[in-house]
């Protein structure tokens, strides 16, 4: 008589809890994702440092308040600026008597007393009107700001974790996956180069782009110069002409306001330094962070990620066009024995 075979887990019970666990992470995937390439970035840092504090959990930590201090810091600078020009645009608006008989007629319908002079608006007619809408904005605004403080909270949390166990939890996947080792590898390491492509490969000619730009703005003296350096470093993922979106209208609208030589000034820091560096960097940065998709395919798939799901597309799009040509690579060389030609 043959042994009784134990129970087996039902199949529907691992696909629903599997699906359960991705929904349960997938509102934050964007944080964690960041996390991990961060981690991997950061990853060689961890021996010597180990050697120094004696153990992993207090390198991984260090690392990670190193890593705080470098967001904080330009975050504040840009919010201090932000700030400042929120405070004075706020009192030019309140010294505008436009403005003032704006809100009078906003809150009185244009009702007047006998005098001529404008009707005291209804307190409760008022919340009536306009709380509604009121509060539906501010809760949008706190929505959205405590989302961005648990995604934070999440990033530096998920890096020092993934730095200080990050291997063991890979080995752990290596063991329990229904993918073959080689095949996880192969995907673990094409999702790997996704994040040093972008980060180092594209990130980092862009950073020197809109370091040297907000240094320009900021000794010619142009409004905004932290806000448009950022969008400097947003504009230099389009290739070839992607930093000159910012500069250009800048150097215009200098000329326009009588502004020559700064706006001369600028064109030649533009020609010769800003659009220099992209050629210069580029390639060379390029050997630590190769991304094997041509670059327009990469600037494609970023605007197609972000018309799909918005912001956090600008990763989700690189991400799924690199990890679709590792799939197919795979395919071919499990069908023919070879990787085929691909462009990049």
């Amino acid at each position: 008589m043959s042994e009784a075979q134990p129970p087996r887990l039902p199949r529907v019970v691992l696909t629903v809890l599997c699906i359960a666990a991705v929904l349960v992470l997938l509102p934050f995937w964007t944080p964690i994702v960041l996390s991990i390439w961060v981690a991997d970035l950061l990853r060689s840092m961890v021996p010597g440092l180990t050697r120094l504090t004696g153990r992993t959990q207090r390198a991984a930590a260090l690392l990670t308040v190193l890593l705080v201090c470098l967001i904080l810091v330009p975050v504040g600078l840009v919010a201090i600026s932000l700030i400042g020009d929120a405070i004075d645009l706020a009192e030019r608006l309140a010294a505008s008597p436009e403005l003032r008989t704006l809100f009078e007629k906003l809150v009185t319908n244009g009702e007047t007393t006998s005098d001529g002079k404008p009707a005291a608006p209804d307190p409760i007619a008022l919340v009536m009107q306009h709380g509604n809408r009121a509060w539906d904005v501010l809760t949008m605004v706190f929505a959205a700001a405590a989302k961005a403080i648990i995604g934070l909270f999440i990033f530096i949390t998920s890096t020092y974790v993934v730095l200080a166990d990050g291997p063991a939890a890979y080995h752990w996947l290596e063991r329990h996956s229904p993918l073959a080792p080689r095949i996880l590898k192969r995907f673990g390491g094409a999702f790997l180069e996704t994040g040093r492509g972008l980060f180092i490969g594209v990130g980092g000619a862009g950073l020197a782009q809109a370091v040297v730009a907000t240094v320009a703005y900021l000794v010619i003296g142009v409004p905004e110069p932290f806000v448009l350096g950022l969008l400097t470093l947003a504009a230099s993922v389009v290739p070839s002409v992607g930093t000159a979106l910012v500069w250009v209208p800048v150097a215009i609208g200098l000329a326009l306001t009588g502004r020559t030589d700064a706006a001369i000034g600028l064109t030649v820091v533009g020609v010769a330094v800003i659009g220099t560096l992209d050629n210069v960097i580029r390639p060379y940065i390029a050997r630590w962070g190769k991304l094997h998709l041509p670059a327009h395919l990469i600037m494609v798939s970023m605007f197609g990620g972000l018309a799909l799901v918005g912001a956090a597309g600008i990763i989700l799009g690189p991400l799924a066009l690199r990890l679709a040509r590792e799939a197919i690579e795979i395919a071919h060389e499990e069908q023919h024995g070879a990787p085929p030609d691909l462009p990049g």
